[in-house]
């Protein structure tokens, strides 16, 4: 399929691609924007089978979706890139990095994993069984649940609701997102090259979908990777401490 884009930011500076996690949109970056855009040269995209990129899926996996990044590189016209991932977004990044011809310089990967063990496997179980069970409603407001800690969730019950309402107008569909969560059920990191990209690992202890331990082993799979553990922020870390998780992601790009 064709790719619609969306490229915004600092014409000239390095390019970052933003790559989402399950729910695969480009949206999820948007708190993000006014700070990158100042620095970076930005390109979002709604993965396949969402969004503006909906379309009926089959069975698909992580390299899929990586093929489609570089798709979308080549319709921005773009050689060399950084990759921001989260969680899926994040093994995205580290298909491309175990590919011969990769042309990923840097990659930050957000509550990210080896591959799937039985904690996360059992969430993807618990959230299908609601969908089935309880419908498209009571699938949305779980998903806030794994996605933010109580802290937030307390915080902001106005932004929860319309989140929910906005995950269920803009639902990929129960099949889609069947297939997307086989694609994280199958995925296993490669044996990474010896010339590898650098890579910046946050992870957050009180991740209800994510053990930490999972950040851990790709810290000891990764030669050189850098492993930032946050005491509080959940799944969505990026959201519930953007100030500091922003800092941190500036300091790894512009580092030498």
């Amino acid at each position: 399929m064709q790719f619609k884009h969306l490229r915004c930011g600092r014409e000239g500076a390095r390019t970052v691609v933003l790559c989402s996690g399950l729910g695969g949109a480009q949206g999820y970056w948007t708190p993000h924007l006014d700070a990158w855009s100042k620095d970076y040269d930005l390109v979002l995209y709604d993965q396949r089978g969402t969004g503006t990129n909906m379309e009926p899926l089959g069975p698909t996996t992580i390299a899929d979706m990586a093929d489609d990044l570089l798709e979308v590189c080549e319709a921005a016209g773009v050689d060399r890139f950084d990759v921001i991932g989260h969680a899926l977004g994040g093994l995205v990044g580290f298909d491309l990095a175990c590919r011969p011809d990769c042309r990923m310089d840097r990659l930050v990967a957000i509550n990210a994993w080896p591959e799937i063990d039985a904690h996360t496997a059992r969430c993807f179980d618990i959230r299908l069984a609601t969908l089935a069970g309880q419908g498209l409603e009571a699938f949305a407001a779980l998903q806030q649940n794994f996605l933010y800690p109580p802290f937030w969730i307390a915080a902001h019950p106005d932004r929860i609701a319309a989140e929910e309402a906005h995950a269920v107008a803009h639902f990929q569909g129960a099949d889609n997102v069947t297939a997307r969560i086989g694609a994280l059920r199958g995925f296993r990191l490669g044996d990474w090259p010896a010339e590898g990209p650098k890579v910046l690992l946050i992870a957050s202890t009180d991740d209800a979908l994510v053990d930490v331990a999972q950040s851990e082993r790709l810290s000891k799979a990764i030669p050189g990777a850098k492993l930032v553990i946050y005491s509080q922020g959940g799944h969505a870390l990026n959201i519930t401490q953007q100030q500091r998780f922003e800092a941190d992601v500036s300091a790894f790009l512009t580092a030498g």
